[in-house]
């Protein structure tokens, strides 16, 4: 998070100081996401460092390594420095990262069984490309999450539950067996 601030912020300024490239720069990287950017971050292909029968994972990890980093500007962008109070927000950015750490991990140790032939490694493959899905998914959700007018965003409602029983200090419900009359 701080190495993104840090980026952003020399973005900000070099805008502010009239830099028309910059900005045109990020409208165009706004716009080819609107279209829907075709990533690739070398991991398959020709000089790729993923076996082949793991590309369809390892593009799943390529995608979500670039979309984390386009949903973090956006948290800067929208937070600045208050993101460390933030709580819910950082618990999901930390969630997405071990999720990428996760798949990077899968990948990397079910391509190396590939390639020296270990036993049953077309098992490992097959639990590989699992794990990157669910991990996958779970990391477009948690992203669709942090956007602040997506419904999957709860926050506010969170918020108000967690305000309400520090007032009272106690769970405030009342127990369902409990006379109201």
């Amino acid at each position: 998070m701080q190495h993104a601030g840090k980026l952003l912020t020399e973005k900000i300024k070099e805008i502010k100081k009239g830099s028309v490239g910059t900005a045109f720069g990020m409208f165009i990287d706004r716009l080819h996401d609107s279209i829907g950017r075709k990533v690739d971050l070398g991991l398959v292909g020709k000089d790729g460092v993923v076996h082949p029968s793991l590309e369809e994972s390892a593009k799943k990890l390529e995608q979500n390594v670039y979309y984390f980093g386009v949903t973090v500007e956006g948290l800067l962008k929208r937070f600045g420095k208050t993101i460390v109070d933030e709580q819910l927000v950082l618990k999901r950015v930390a969630n997405i990262l071990i999720n990428l750490y996760a798949m990077t991990a899968v990948l990397s140790r079910a391509s190396r069984s590939i390639s020296i032939g270990l036993r049953n490694h077309d098992h490992e493959v097959l639990l590989a490309n699992i794990f990157c899905t669910e991990a996958g998914f779970q990391n477009n959700y948690a992203m669709a999450e942090l956007d602040k007018n997506a419904p999957e965003n709860i926050d506010d409602s969170i918020k108000k539950v967690a305000k309400q029983v520090l007032e009272k200090r106690s769970y405030i419900c009342s127990h369902p067996l409990e006379r109201t009359f």
